[in-house]
């Protein structure tokens, strides 16, 4: 299984950038009774439950891979991906990397401006004002994917919303604030969500207070671009941490470049019931709902 978790003939990808077409890779059956809602109790256990978000990834694209052979079968086109890389954001490069297994630096034009230029029923990572605001108003949409891909790993893992302490680190309008809005929501809406308690906090949020807001939550949703930002004496015992950030650091023993998340891994994992690895955790999964996103565009469903 490649790092991306993507089915061969899924999607072809075309990039003008890169100037060629890339086929992806195929997956194996990798699901497992957990990703399916059916994990027991953590309580007893010593350290966290690590989630595989390629695992979990694996499974969406098999589910992806049924739909599209599906739809193919009723006479329609494959689905088609086309890449447009804005400016010079490393973790920007690093999700694309995972989608094409390629990476190319492109003209830096104006982010919302290019977001925009996108027919919004195209839109697959759902940036377009017209996506964000339907998703606002709990209506339909398309849902930007790394904001999808957390609601996955929340719902696939078992890890209950309703009426939790949920803390968002991060306020960036393509990643914290979609997280928010899916969690807090009525469940009962045209497009349910989480029915969570949820407080988002940002870089202007005292580091002392922070942590307030952090040792009261039942679900930590870390996306805030600061290698381990949170520590172990920042999380309650039992709760669930989910990890978006992706930074680059020197590894001062090999002295090679390195991923690592906004949590400190391996103490938060002593004190949490469910944590995700980076990488190899929300990542994976984020591209898994990219080419969800796709394939939803493809049949019209939203628009």
């Amino acid at each position: 299984m490649a790092a991306t978790g993507v089915p061969s003939r899924l999607l072809l990808l075309r990039g003008r950038r890169w100037g060629g077409f890339f086929l992806l890779p195929g997956v194996r059956n990798t699901s497992n009774n957990c990703s399916r809602g059916n994990c027991p109790s953590n309580g007893s256990r010593n350290e966290a439950t690590i989630i595989s978000g390629r695992r979990l990834a694996a499974q969406v694209c098999e589910e992806i891979q049924r739909d599209i052979e599906s739809w193919l079968t009723l006479g329609h086109k494959r689905p088609h991906l086309t890449v447009v890389l804005v400016g010079e954001n490393s973790a920007s490069h690093t999700y694309v990397r995972n989608k094409v297994k390629a990476a190319a630096a492109v003209d830096h034009i104006d982010e919302r401006t290019v977001c925009n230029s996108v027919a919004r029923e195209k839109d697959v990572d759902g940036f377009h004002i017209f996506n964000i605001g339907r998703l606002c108003l709990d209506q339909p949409s398309i849902i930007p994917a790394t904001a999808a891909a957390v609601w996955e790993i929340i719902k696939r893992t078992g890890i209950q919303t309703f009426g939790r302490n949920v803390v968002v680190v991060g306020r960036s309008k393509n990643v914290g604030m979609p997280i928010s809005m899916l969690l807090h929501t009525d469940g009962g809406h045209e497009r349910p969500g989480g029915d969570a308690t949820v407080t988002i906090t940002h870089r202007y949020t005292p580091k002392e207070q922070l942590m307030i807001h952090t040792q009261l939550a039942d679900i930590v949703i870390v996306a805030a671009g600061i290698p381990k930002l949170i520590t172990s004496d920042m999380i309650k015992r039992g709760a669930a941490v989910i990890d978006v950030g992706i930074n680059h650091i020197n590894d001062p023993v090999t002295g090679k470049t390195k991923l690592v998340g906004d949590v400190d891994f391996e103490e938060v994992k002593k004190k949490a019931s469910f944590i995700t690895p980076v990488p190899g955790g929300v990542g994976p999964m984020t591209v898994a709902m990219l080419l969800k996103n796709t394939l939803i565009a493809a049949k019209k469903l939203i628009y």
